[in-house]
């Protein structure tokens, strides 16, 4: 399993794409969020019409999924035919068409391949892989996912946006890999975490790695800082470009 990282940051970063995720495993590619500018992040790694098998929504704000009208009209440029899946939350199908028919008007209509629409509430068979999800606290309904693909079997886990629950620790236990927004250092939140707060999920979790994005702009600038007084926790903070093979 290999997850690169095709952007890092939160959604109002000026030096920075929005976080997007590219995962690869069982002969698959899944797409993780899609901001407004994410998709000339895929782009730059493949052209190809057929490239993604799909994508994961963890929630309906802006910098996770205003780049999907671009991201499936370039699709159909490109000469796409085969299925495209897109696996959210309940309610991504009228969301995301609705945002579709507002950037180009008929284009789900007339689209030449099928979207095919998935709206996780626990779990859910996509092939070899089996994802499972879980809400966390967030101003939006938000789902935190566990992966599972491949052989020997490899976890994966991603937090999307927000603050993670008891439910949400125990899914994320002995993840090969875990991608946790930590928008603060410290402090109270009920919408984002923290890495003071990230300290404590990781010592119910147990992840043999760590990767921190969607820092606040501000403290991303003190990674450096950041990763020295951290260092017993042995995380990273990817910049866009860097790849994790588990």
């Amino acid at each position: 399993m290999k997850i690169t990282f095709l952007g890092v940051g939160e959604a109002f970063d000026e030096t920075q794409t929005n976080v997007c995720l590219l995962v690869e495993a069982a002969g698959r590619r899944m797409l993780m969020e899609c901001g407004a500018n994410a998709p000339s992040a895929v782009w730059n790694k493949s052209t190809r019409a057929d490239y993604l098998d799909g994508i994961f929504v963890s929630h309906f704000h802006a910098d996770h999924t205003f780049g999907l009208p671009a991201l499936v009209m370039r699709m159909w440029e490109d000469g796409r035919t085969r299925p495209f899946y897109l696996f959210g939350p309940v309610g991504s199908q009228r969301y995301i068409e609705r945002m579709m028919k507002m950037a180009y008007p008929s284009m789900v209509e007339k689209l030449p391949f099928t979207l095919r629409f998935r709206e996780l509430q626990r779990s859910h068979r996509w092939d070899d892989w089996n994802l499972r999800v879980v809400s966390t606290r967030h101003s939006v309904p938000n789902l935190g996912l566990r992966l599972e693909a491949g052989s020997p079997r490899k976890v994966f886990c991603y937090s999307g946006d927000g603050m993670f629950t008891p439910t949400a620790a125990k899914l994320y236990t002995g993840a090969d890999l875990l991608v946790h927004e930590a928008y603060l250092e410290d402090g109270q939140t009920k919408t984002h975490c923290s890495l003071v707060q990230l300290e404590r999920l990781q010592d119910l979790a147990r992840p043999k790695q760590m990767a921190l994005v969607h820092l606040q702009r501000n403290l991303r600038k003190q990674k450096d800082d950041i990763l020295k007084r951290y260092r017993r926790r042995k995380w990273t903070i990817p910049d866009a470009g860097d790849s994790v093979t588990c």
